[in-house]
């Protein structure tokens, strides 16, 4: 594949993180704000969403101190690192991929904890998050392909 192909890819993994990142914010805020509510995503008991997404972990991925600015939550985080995976993907210089790549590097450390946290602390199964991790480990694998591309024409 091209670097216009991995390019196109990029965006659209990054759209479609987007799209479940946005769907989590709404089963997110409508489940803290109807605790009746049922999400399309919440399937069994131990497979739940929205239990998931109202966790304590769910907002500035459980370190940010309550009442903190930055205890937003944890889909907007996704939101923001998708647009900026857009928005570094249209740039071809070197520095530029390369720090695409070091934030995709991030974005699947930071899957990396919240997987553990799913499984080990809160026993809970969210399809929704896990669709994002493979989003994420997808972007990641598409931006190294780029900065192979990139890194050759160079030399």
């Amino acid at each position: 594949m091209g670097k216009k192909g991995l390019d196109r890819a990029i965006i659209s993994a990054a759209i479609v993180g987007i799209l479940i990142s946005t769907y989590a914010l709404f089963v997110e805020m409508t489940a803290e704000a109807n605790p009746e509510y049922k999400a399309y995503c919440d399937l069994a008991e131990k497979a739940s969403c929205s239990s998931v997404l109202t966790s304590d972990f769910s907002k500035g991925f459980g370190l940010v101190a309550k009442g903190s600015p930055l205890e937003l939550p944890n889909c907007i985080y996704g939101i923001v690192f998708y647009c900026l995976m857009i928005l570094m993907t249209t740039y071809d210089n070197v520095s530029v991929v390369q720090l695409q790549f070091l934030t995709a590097v991030m974005s699947v450390l930071a899957c990396v904890y919240l997987a553990y946290l799913l499984l080990f602390v809160l026993r809970d199964f969210c399809v929704v998050c896990v669709s994002t991790y493979f989003v994420n480990g997808g972007i990641a694998a598409l931006v190294y392909r780029k900065l192979n591309v990139v890194l050759k024409k160079c030399r």
